[in-house]
């Protein structure tokens, strides 16, 4: 499913940009349109199928216990895999600045739960949360071709208990889920082998400075977004909601028609771009304009990550410091790198995932110290703007809808 879902997000990004390329002012229409239509489809048939999804199993996981095991498929099942899939597709149709990374985790764990409900009673018990564990574990871990990536952000972002009690689950259904999607898409690095260097003190200047700017920027994005979520979901009116919709749409059209096609999708092809050409330099307004146009294509519902839009703007961030410096080459690679890792972490508050992700995803084991560096200055910012991290934030705010909803009926009775 990890495979089949980049290659159908693969072609919606592809067709956005056909669309953008044929006439620019289409993207008044098409933005809106996709908008629309993302929103609809999990407003009326998978509410919690909207956003990301790792907050939806990090609840799911919270509720896997006697008494509340009854609200897991509220976050996880095979109605949520549809409409997410096809939300978050149709959004980026539309040049939405959304990823698939964290949509690949819900669905791995919606696959991982379905098969745990079709044991038969012969089966050797298994522990629930061990099972969205290891599906969440492995939706990360064929998304990017990351197997580590995989076992530390279960362990660091979704484990509340000892590793000891899932260790082998988790170490397996990796492994599988990382094979499977190599057989299908062969033995591929997400971002490949750039070139990288670390030559003189400005380097480390540069690692401070790009750490310091990921974290504060990644915080403030974070809190904005959280503060403009809340906003729209206090709207209960239908036309209330919808209007917030197509504001957003028609922010992020605008953007994209000033700004081109770096203002739009998952943001790869900066990534790309900066690491593997000489044409390393991207305009100091990018980052900012990434950030927004992240924020109102992900706060007004639908579909769609902020895993791989949160690395392409580390990497605009790393990029335009090491333009500042004057940094060339392997050193600018380091920094877009530096970035990467920082800002993710800044969203995730997972230093060691990113890190990890970031190595993994090119292969760089020699920097895997200085990403660790960014990583742990960017999340001393971003902590000291928050100690909560992102999804934490929006896991809870899922947890108190659902338990509203559930306590609708007794109040009334």
């Amino acid at each position: 499913m990890a495979f089949f879902y980049s290659r159908i997000f693969h072609y919606a990004e592809s067709l956005s940009f056909y669309i953008y390329n044929q006439h620019k002012a289409s993207i008044f229409i098409s933005t809106p349109l996709a908008f629309i239509i993302s929103w609809w489809l999990v407003h009326v048939y998978a509410r919690f199928a909207r956003g990301s999804g790792i907050p939806q199993v990090m609840a799911a996981i919270e509720l896997a216990q006697p008494t509340k095991k009854n609200l897991i498929p509220l976050f996880i099942s095979p109605r949520i895999i549809v409409f997410k899939i096809i939300s978050s597709a149709v959004k980026v149709v539309g040049g939405g600045i959304v990823g698939r990374e964290g949509p690949t985790i819900q669905i791995s764990s919606s696959i991982f739960n379905q098969v745990y409900k079709w044991l038969p009673n012969w089966w050797q018990p298994i522990s629930q949360k061990n099972i969205l564990l290891a599906g969440a574990s492995s939706g990360l871990a064929a998304a990017f071709n990351t197997p580590l990536g995989g076992i530390i952000f279960a362990i660091e972002e979704l484990s509340k208990f000892h590793i000891r009690y899932y260790r082998y689950p988790l170490f397996i259904a990796v492994i599988i889920a990382g094979l499977t999607a190599q057989g299908l898409g062969g033995p591929y690095l997400y971002l490949g082998h750039p070139k990288t260097n670390f030559s003189g003190w400005m380097i480390y200047a540069g690692i401070i400075i790009t750490g310091i700017l990921s974290g504060y920027l990644g915080a403030w994005m974070c809190s904005f977004m959280l503060r403009f979520m809340n906003f729209v979901n206090r709207q209960k009116k239908r036309i209330q909601q919808l209007s917030i919709v197509l504001g957003c749409a028609l922010v992020v059209a605008v953007i994209i028609y000033f700004f081109g096609t770096e203002a739009m999708g998952s943001g790869k092809s900066i990534m790309e771009r900066t690491l593997f050409t000489d044409q390393k330099k991207v305009e100091w307004y990018l980052p900012l304009i990434r950030i927004v146009g992240l924020v109102f294509s992900f706060s007004f519902g639908g579909a769609g990550g902020v895993f791989a839009p949160s690395l392409s703007i580390g990497a605009s961030i790393g990029a335009v410091v090491s333009d500042l410096l004057r940094l060339t080459e392997g050193n600018a690679n380091l920094l877009i790198l530096v970035g990467m890792t920082g800002f993710l972490t800044a969203v995730t508050r997972a230093p060691f995932t990113s890190a990890i992700i970031i190595f993994e995803m090119t292969d760089r084991h020699s920097i895997i110290f200085y990403l660790l560096f960014g990583a742990v200055i960017s999340n001393i910012i971003a902590s000291i703007s928050s100690r909560k991290s992102f999804y934490d934030a929006i896991k809870e705010s899922y947890l108190k809808e659902v338990g509203e909803a559930e306590e609708r009926p007794t109040t009334n009775g």
